[in-house]
């Protein structure tokens, strides 16, 4: 006689269920400690739009447009952190009515991701807020341009000049796949930019093998090499041994153009519509100048063990001295030099770098307009950015040697800090400044 438990296949499958989340927890618990120890890179992969098919361009338009229906939706049930996507969205036409409207190609681990951006800014804004900054809210939104896509192999796959992408069909050619070889592939994004659709994928990479590859192509920091930089308005970065970096990339003349053509046409026509696309194109052309401006900066700048710069505020300045600021790449320098924190050491913003004296260590005020450097108490003379640079570095051997890196084995602060500083100054003194032009001003 059998007898038949009442509930075991209920018991089975919840058995299974917990298994199965014990097993992608060990699985995330081990992904955290390997990524411990790789670097982690971002690879900008551009669709090739003429290589597209006419199935393929709709599918990529219409994945964006469910999206913004899907991101409205969120927003106005008034709980995004209990809402759940659903298989269809309710979308407000122009005439005011409401309709009913399927997803055709939006996945569901795209709406997940689009729904934990939607809570994560929320959560921001709550943070700022409580540290007592005046912050809006995460309101309706007109075009989203950022799509997540978690899980390669799943949500996406690479192979050879092609990449597949959930619910897209078929596979699109991409440009730049190069990029990725000796790489982990991990999550990407698929972006609506001004030049087309692109795929931004984050890959890790062993650490020592990253070293090695930094080493091959001559990238690697050379051992017990400092140096301190000092931003600055009229000369952008000044270093400690006199190479000055001074990028300015400013409007063009056909951004102008185009700005006044686009007074003259009715918001919302096709015409209103294409200029502001060819205005989007030229400023985009402008931001990937100067990034490329500050890539090579901040690649010669980190061949040195160690880089000592000041917490500029330079959000500050650019209220002040507004495009001369903005046309800069002070602030993707700065941030990108921040990133590496293994090698830059940062200095408070109070520090007096400008005014104390390597010599007799008074403070002398020196103003903007004055580009030489005088003590009031012994005389000493020096140019202004370079001795501030200098300073940096003096400064930051006694006062922040603590996070100094010194994991690696190759460099310690000098025991008498004063008598290191002046022998820099000696050394400098008989130097030339050497100025280097990475990218050709376009301002007129």
């Amino acid at each position: 006689m059998t007898v038949r438990l009442i509930g075991s296949p209920r018991t089975t499958s919840e058995t299974a269920r917990l298994a199965k989340n014990q097993q992608i927890k060990q699985s995330i618990k081990a992904t955290k400690a390997r990524r411990k120890t790789q670097v982690c890179s971002t690879f900008d992969l551009k669709i090739v739009t003429n290589k597209l098919s006419r199935t393929q361009r709709e599918a990529l338009t219409r994945v964006f447009l469910e999206a913004k229906w899907l991101w409205n939706e969120c927003i106005a049930s008034g709980n995004p952190f209990t809402y759940q996507p659903a298989s269809s969205v309710t979308v407000k036409t122009h005439s005011g009515t409401i309709e009913q409207r399927e997803y055709h190609v939006l996945g569901s681990q795209m709406k997940q991701a689009l729904v934990k951006t939607i809570r994560a800014n929320i959560k921001t804004l709550a943070t700022l807020k409580q540290q007592g900054k005046k912050v809006g809210a995460v309101g309706f939104t007109k075009a989203v341009t950022a799509l997540g896509l978690p899980q390669p192999d799943t949500t996406y796959k690479i192979r050879g000049q092609k990449a597949r992408i959930q619910n897209i069909p078929g596979w699109v050619r991409v440009r730049g796949v190069r990029q990725l070889e000796g790489w982990e592939q991990a999550k990407a994004n698929l972006t609506s930019e001004a030049d087309g659709w692109h795929l931004h994928v984050t890959c890790y990479m062993n650490k020592e093998e990253y070293a090695q590859r930094r080493e091959a192509k001559n990238l690697a920091p050379q051992a017990n090499t400092i140096i301190g930089i000092d931003m600055g308005v009229k000369t952008s970065i000044t270093c400690s041994d006199g190479t000055e970096y001074n990028v300015m990339i400013g409007e063009t003349d056909r951004l102008k153009r185009k700005q006044r053509t686009l007074r003259h046409k009715h918001k919302g026509s096709n015409n209103y519509r294409r200029t502001k696309h060819a205005i989007n194109r030229v400023y985009q052309r402008q931001q990937h100048k100067l990034n490329n401006a500050a890539n090579q900066i901040v690649a010669k700048l980190l061949r040195n063990q160690i880089v000592f710069m000041q917490d500029e505020q330079i959000k500050q300045w650019q209220r002040r001295y507004g495009k001369t600021i903005q046309h800069s790449v002070l602030g993707r320098v700065k941030t990108r030099l921040i990133r590496h924190h293994e090698q830059t050491v940062v200095l408070s913003k109070w520090e007096a770098t400008t005014q104390l004296c390597p010599i007799c260590h008074e403070k002398t005020r020196t103003p903007l307009t004055q580009h030489t450097y005088r003590c009031e108490y012994c005389n000493y003379t020096a140019p202004r950015d370079i001795k501030a640079a200098q300073s940096m570095v003096w400064i930051g051997q006694t006062e922040y040697a603590q996070q100094i890196p010194l994991e690696r084995g190759e460099y310690k602060p000098a025991e008498n800090a004063s008598e290191s500083y002046a022998t820099n100054l000696r050394m400098f003194s008989t130097r030339s400044v050497k100025q280097e032009t990475v990218a050709v001003s376009t301002q007129r």
